[in-house]
């Protein structure tokens, strides 16, 4: 799977919120707290790439995250995108959507996606 000069790109894209009843100090204090969160991923997994001495950046963005990936996996010419699953049941997914079910019927490019171990549904 690995190539010389291949990088690893890690994309977080966070939940989109509804702010149309907070007041403006209530979404200013809600988007500071979810721009520190991104922060301490961001760190935290570039601090792991590191560490392991794999080439890579963080990218994050706002929207629907299928989307965003997607859209992230062209403009960095991704190969390959590996995703995961919360694994949700059927009639969850039938109403939430999936993400890792939009990449793969949308990505350009070939997708893994992961379950965790305990994800038996």
């Amino acid at each position: 799977m690995h190539r010389e000069g291949d990088t690893v790109v890690l994309i977080h894209v966070p939940e989109n919120y509804d702010f149309t009843m907070a007041s403006p100090g209530v979404v200013e204090q809600l988007l500071k707290e979810l721009e520190q969160r991104v922060d301490i991923l961001e760190k935290k997994y570039k601090e792991k790439l590191q560490n392991k001495r794999i080439p890579g950046k963080f990218r994050t963005g706002g929207g629907k995250p299928g989307e965003v990936i997607v859209n992230i996996a062209r403009e960095e010419q991704a190969a390959f995108i590996v995703t995961g699953t919360r694994g949700l049941g059927k009639f969850r997914r039938t109403i939430m959507g999936s993400v890792s079910d939009y990449i793969v019927h949308h990505s350009p490019v070939p997708v893994l996606v992961c379950r965790r171990k305990n994800d038996d549904k």
